[in-house]
């Protein structure tokens, strides 16, 4: 099963500034927000917003705790985004920290033309006028408009491009088209203040302004599993096909073929339908080392949703975890015996349900097939519906979740 940490942040941006603002000449008054965060009518958490003001600068720090189930394992995330910046709001330097199961942490430092970012004990640059997407906010409610890069702390540091569209008095729907390729969106609320009262964003996460009881009032845990999945209607026929709603373009990965059909878009799956991939360089069959490397993965790795969400770099020897800690861990291996190999992520039959999960398809040197480690079947099909195609980096893992929304019903046929 599959459900990436929640995120909640709120992207806005319209004219482009052209020169820095002057810092205030009254410096601004301490402030606290704090809200509610629900995801399918349920509450899985709260966040606590704060602004510290001094003579020199801001320092903006947002904490998110999260609390839920994975079916029957309770799980608690703490998130803490926390941003240094001058009066004028030009941004010095973020920290980013998440605490679970395990601890991962990194850092932003502006330095010259450039940020200098660390995570996960790798170290790239970011262009200095990005902004931390967290101080954005603070900056439309100073000048009522921004446009420019920004980037994301708790997803990895990626960066994207941003605007806002207007449609109603206070209310604001913003876009973030992701160097990665996708776009996250969310529709905001402004308050009296200018900060924002309610926050929808892409996955349907919602954040509601709250009161200090309301925020502290504690609330029934709610299954992530069940709260993402999609219903599937009807009765599963011998040929495992089924319609699908929504904004779709399914890729040609192996084991599905799709076509439009009305008002929805048709399904086959089969691990014998080869999928339309560009075809890799003509070789040996190598299928009986991709079958050792799903049992070497299988050997090592302990099916384990309280595990924390794995990182790239860490999946290689990751000992337990979920859906996508053994498509990483499997690509991983894949990579180092240069099997070439791509990540999916989509949906998996799960009884009347469709759940979602990760594998990956390699290239055999004659053919692409499907190979899903966490169920140890290569080549795998029947029961997967691959959204999006991707590398097996965060960037590419976003770019994987942001299909993962766009199918609203199910149905066999």
């Amino acid at each position: 099963m599959f459900v990436r940490r929640a995120v909640l942040v709120v992207l806005v941006a319209c004219a482009h500034p052209h020169a820095a603002p002057d810092a205030p000449d009254v410096r601004p008054p301490d402030q606290q927000r704090r809200y509610t965060i629900w995801l399918g009518g349920a509450q899985v958490g709260t966040a606590v917003e704060s602004e510290v003001w001094s003579e020199t600068g801001v320092v903006l720090r947002r904490t998110e705790a999260l609390e839920f189930l994975r079916g029957d394992a309770a799980l608690a995330l703490t998130t803490t985004i926390e941003v240094h910046a001058s009066r004028a709001l030009v941004p010095s330097r973020v920290t980013w920290t998440e605490r679970g199961t395990s601890e991962r942490h990194g850092e932003a430092h502006r330095e010259g033309d450039t940020w200098l970012v660390t995570l996960d004990g790798t170290r790239r640059t970011l262009p200095a006028a990005a902004l931390p997407a967290e101080i954005v906010p603070l900056v439309l409610r100073r000048d009522g408009h921004y446009s420019g890069a920004v980037f994301l702390p708790a997803r990895g540091f990626v960066l994207g491009h941003g605007h806002i569209d207007p449609v109603a008095p206070r209310r604001l729907v913003a876009r973030l088209a992701l160097d990665a390729g996708p776009i996250v969106e969310a529709t905001i609320d402004l308050g009296g203040d200018g900060s924002p009262v309610r926050v929808v964003d892409g996955e349907g996460v919602i954040a509601m302004r709250a009161t200090a009881a309301q925020a502290t009032a504690p609330f029934p845990l709610v299954d992530l599993v069940s709260a993402t999945s999609v219903p599937l209607t009807g009765t599963r026929q011998r040929g495992h096909r089924l319609a699908l709603i929504g904004d779709l373009v399914l890729p040609a990965v192996p084991a599905q073929a799709a076509h439009v059909a009305d008002a929805s878009l048709e399904v086959e799956l089969s691990a014998s339908l080869p999928g339309d991939l560009p075809a890799g360089a003509p070789g040996a069959d190598r299928t009986r080392e991709i079958v050792a490397l799903v049992s070497a993965v299988r050997a090592r790795i302990s099916p384990d949703l309280r595990a924390g969400a794995p990182t790239p770099r860490d999946a290689a020897s990751a000992t337990a975890g979920d859906c996508t800690t053994f498509a990483l861990a499997y690509a991983a291996l894949a990579s180092r015996a240069s099997i070439p190999t791509r990540v999916v992520t989509g949906l998996r039959v799960d009884g009347d349900r469709l759940i979602r999960h990760r594998w990956a398809v390699s290239w055999t040197g004659r053919a692409w097939i499907a190979v899903d480690a966490a169920f140890g079947a290569a080549p795998a099909g029947g029961e997967l519906i691959g959204l999006a195609i991707h590398d097996a980096d965060d960037a590419g893992l976003i770019a994987g979740e942001a299909a993962l929304t766009q199918v609203r019903a199910a149905t066999w046929l």
